[in-house]
Parts: C-alpha cells; structure tokens; sequence
C-alpha cells in the first residue's frame, strides 16, 4: 500500500506539504495543468529548491499577480492581512464546475465543508453566510485543491503524520489578537495528537491543521513502512534552530495483507464519563460496533471527588478513528476523548462447523504461528439449538467444544 507520512517536526502549512509532496517525487508540470482546470485567474506557480538551515527543500508558492489584499498560508505570517474571502458556496462552485478527477475534487469540497462548519461554530452563524478569509484567498485554494490532486496524482492509498505541534504566543487574525491556535486552527484539532514544543508563533496554520486532519489516518511514529524516497517541503519563516520544513517519507507499507484479517495496528479511543445515564452506554457501544469499531466496552472507575464514572474504550482501525472520535463527542456527554496509536498481536481466525444430535453449530477456530490457541462455539447457534431442543444451553455449548476439540486434534 502507497503510504506517506508528513514528520511535521517545525509545525506544517498548506504550501510546506504540496511543497513536500512535490520533494518525492510530484510531477509539478501535471500538479499545474490540473489546477489550472479551477478556471481561477490571478496567480501563477513556482516551485523551487530552497536551502533551511542546511537542509534542502522544495519551496511551493503561488504568486498573486491580480488579487489584492493577499495573504500567503506559509508559516510565520501575519493573518491581519485581511481581504474580502470567498463563502464556502462559491468554493464549491469553483471545485464543482472544475473538470478535474473526482477523488480529489471529493476530498477539496469535503475538506472546505468541513472548515467552514468550524468557523460558523465559531462565529455563531449559518454555513450559507461565512466567507473565508485566510483560508478564501487564491492561494489557499490552490493549496488545499494541490493537495489533494498531488496525492491522487502519486497513487497514495495512505496518510499518516506525527504528532502536530501548534506553537505559542499569539497570532493577528481578520477578526483580531488570538492565542496560538487560532480558534479556527484549535477545533480542527479536535481528535488529533498534538505534540508539544517550544516553538515560537503560529507554526500550525488552519490550511496545515485543516489538511492533515482530513486526510491522516492517525498520528504518531513512523508506521512500519519500506521507504522509497524522502522529500522536504519549505514554509517562509525559520525557528531560531529549527529548520522550517516538513519532512515526507513516501513508501510501501506492510498494511495490505491486514485486508485478510484484523489489522495488528490499531487505535484506542478512550473516555472518562460521569454524568451520562447508564443505559446510553448501551446504545453507544452498539452504534461504535455498528460505525466499524473493532470492540467497544466500558469498566466502572472512580472519577474526580470520588465520583462514580465509565471508561469508555473504543479499539478502531486507523482508518475509522476520526469518525468514531466525532461519534464520541456526538453521542456521548464527553469533552475530551483520548487516542493513541498501539501494536497488537492477533491470532488467525477461520470458522469450523460441528455437527451435534440437535443440530449444527459454527466454532470459530483461532490460531497463532500455527499453533491452535482457541476454540470458541458460536453463542447465537448454540442458543438458538438449545430453544429448539429444550436442551440446557450449557450442554449444547459444552457439546460443541468437546466435538471441535475432537475435530481439531484429527484435522491439520
């Protein structure tokens, strides 16, 4: 499986990752044509090697030649250089009329839907009247849309990032002096790893934070991956010691042949909850399992002040984390859910089936470096025999282990 992972050590903005994705190996003149089908005049592109503190990196701009009041997404600017923005309607107009590939046309609407529900959160009004202002101008366009062809252009199936720093101190937004992260950039965080760092500034941008939110399956250390190429992407403004790049390590990863079985890498999603009533946890767990969680369950804990409370675990696939954290926060009283990434070890599993005087019962058979570890008769066959029967429900169970032992001893 195509596999990149952005190391975001110095923070990361829209134009550091096209930048980075241009560094393994994109193709610049097709990244152009493609954009150029947006129909969005005033600008050109320019990409070239940089040096940052002694690391070469590719520098991606988008050079504004008729919009005024503009504002470049690289790190370390201002965001009081205020224009007149674009509304998310007129966006997806743009994406929407653009003759470009579906995938990546998919991903820039959902991913521009996605901030502009942020910021009418944040300013207390309908998706129908924001109009975007860092994130409206050409270039951010361009970055967000470049993204996501670069991507599809290099044939990735999967995303993965480290941790994201966001920075410190404050920032000049359109709407005034804000502590880092801007709120735009801190509720696009929400179910993120965040790292931190004694980076100075606005080192996280809302199109960075936005990008990587959307597309990253998870954050954390480098997934088990054969690397074939890594690349750097530069931003504007350097850390007094720190290089201001993202670095791109672009591979194959191990992960396909999990599409057969359990994946052994895994996230954990976890919840302290004291104030929702016992027979939600119910309903929650069903609609995780439901949604593609791969187990979820909840043990009695004692919480702050001696409160009586649950933790809530959701084990997930990398791939469904995002949305299983949005359908905490949705279903659930929480305020915060906590995720990491962890190995695990998982045993093959295969279903036998047995046959006993009252009828036949499936026994799932469970295997590890060949040795059998388990077998477990299917609850829901057995119980359903031992109605028809009238037969003690443990005796069926206990019936279908002694027959599969037998099974499993006599077969390979």
């Amino acid at each position: 499986m195509k596999t990149i992972y952005f190391d975001c050590f110095a923070g990361a903005a829209g134009d550091m990752l096209v930048g980075a994705l241009i560094d393994v190996g994109l193709d610049f003149t097709a990244l152009e044509a493609e954009l150029a089908k947006l129909g969005i005049e005033g600008y050109s592109l320019s990409s070239e090697h940089v040096l940052k503190q002694g690391v070469t990196a590719q520098k991606f701009r988008v050079n504004i030649t008729h919009e005024t009041h503009h504002h470049h997404h690289g790190e370390g600017h201002s965001h009081g250089a205020h224009h007149h923005g674009r509304s998310y309607s007129r966006i997806r107009e743009i994406l929407e009329q653009a003759p470009i590939p579906e995938a990546p046309k998919a991903r820039a609407i959902s991913a521009f839907r996605r901030l502009g529900v942020v910021e009418a959160g944040i300013h207390g009004v309908s998706l129908d009247e924001i109009h975007f202002h860092e994130v409206g101008a050409i270039d951010s366009i361009i970055d967000v849309t470049g993204y996501f062809l670069g991507l599809h252009i290099l044939g990735v199936e999967r995303v993965a990032a480290s941790p994201l720093p966001v920075g410190s101190g404050f920032v000049q937004c359109a709407h005034g002096r804000m502590p880092v992260p801007a709120p735009a950039t801190a509720k696009l965080l929400e179910g993120a790893l965040v790292a931190q760092s004694d980076l100075e500034g606005e080192v996280l941008t809302p199109t960075g934070a936005l990008l990587l939110t959307e597309s990253a399956e998870f954050f954390g250390p480098v997934p088990e991956m054969t690397i074939t190429r890594v690349g750097y992407g530069a931003g504007d403004k350097d850390q007094p010691d720190t290089p201001n790049v993202v670095r791109a390590f672009l591979g194959e990863s191990e992960a396909s042949p999990e599409s057969d079985g359990p994946p052994t890498t895994i996230a954990v999603l976890e919840a302290n909850i004291d104030d929702m009533s016992p027979e939600l946890f119910p309903h929650v767990i069903e609609g995780a399992l439901k949604a593609g969680a791969l187990d979820a369950f909840s043990i009695p804990v004692t919480g702050k002040k001696g409160r009586p409370a649950q933790l809530l675990t959701i084990l997930s696939p990398l791939e469904n984390q995002d949305a299983l954290t949005r359908f905490l926060f949705r279903e659930t009283s929480t305020l915060g859910v906590r995720r990491r990434t962890t190995r695990r070890a998982v045993a093959e599993r295969e279903w036998m089936e047995v046959d006993l005087p009252w009828g036949r019962v499936r026994v799932k058979r469970g295997t590890f470096e060949g040795a059998l570890t388990n077998l477990a008769p299917e609850y829901e066959d057995c119980r359903r025999l031992a109605a028809v029967s009238g037969v003690p429900l443990k005796e069926v169970i206990e019936a279908a282990l002694a027959r599969a032992r037998e099974s499993a001893g006599s077969g390979p």
